[in-house]
């Protein structure tokens, strides 16, 4: 009878081909003569990633992720599933959390975990705008309808277009979705660079958090190549550009 190590090969032939139910059957088979051990949930993730089987990999995640806490792969897969269900705020922690310990590791999969981070934040961003607008035009339409319903015709249509006023319906610019451009974004943290600074490869990071990272390990969180607080640079036109963006669009302080 096979051991659980020869039936994960066997899956990895599988899904090497392209066949994924026969990889994940493999697996299962695997997880079955030992449940204990991480990379054969995380297999059997990744399959299922390939199937699009959402659900499944964030059940798989989670139990490698009880097996071994500090698990890169079980944290970006979990992510890349929750974005697909539509929960992009704990897609955003799961990426995180992976980008944190493939830095740790110094993994060659940083920078594809950071577009994955960034994709989750926007998609988060996206959902919390997109119930502020519905929130925003429900209280309208609400107070509005009070109005008509407790007040004389004349009077409520002037109180229902004072209101359009304050709640600036008058202003389009005001209704539209708010977005903060892809250069602005600090790549550790996610969030708008407030001090940037560039490294001799050209590459910007917001000042406070890239000197933490460098107390850590001092190489480039992206390329891997050998960084140190003296070859920093302030990067004053992308600085100037936050400061403007920041000026006409204060909300994105909390982005």
């Amino acid at each position: 009878m096979a051991s659980a190590d020869a039936l994960k090969v066997e899956g990895n032939k599988w899904f090497a081909s392209g066949d994924y139910g026969k990889a994940d059957s493999f697996y299962t088979q695997a997880i079955i003569k030992d449940p204990t051990n991480a990379a054969y949930f995380t297999n059997r993730a990744l399959t299922r990633v390939r199937m699009e089987q959402w659900e499944a990999v964030v059940n798989d995640c989670q139990k490698a992720i009880e097996l071994v806490p500090q698990n890169m792969k079980a944290y970006t897969y979990l992510g890349n599933a929750l974005l697909n269900l539509g929960r992009p705020a704990e897609a955003f922690s799961a990426s995180h959390k992976a980008y944190g310990l493939a830095i740790e590791a110094k993994s060659p999969s940083v920078s594809t975990i950071a577009t994955a981070c960034l994709a989750a934040k926007k998609a988060r961003w996206e959902l919390e705008e997109t119930e502020r607008m519905e929130r925003e035009s429900a209280l309208l339409r609400d107070t509005q309808k009070m109005y008509r319903d407790t007040m004389g015709a004349e009077e409520a249509e002037e109180k229902c277009r004072a209101l359009e006023v304050v709640f600036g319906k008058s202003d389009e610019a005001r209704l539209q979705r708010r977005e903060v451009p892809d250069y602005l974004i600090d790549m550790i943290t996610f969030g708008i660079m407030f001090d940037p600074v560039v490294t001799k490869l050209g590459q910007s990071y917001d000042r406070a958090t890239l000197i933490n990272h460098l107390k850590r390990t001092q190489t480039d969180p992206l390329t891997k190549a050998p960084l140190t607080e003296a070859d920093l640079r302030p990067n004053l036109a992308l600085k100037a550009a936050s400061e403007a963006f920041l000026k006409e669009n204060g909300w994105a302080v909390d982005w």
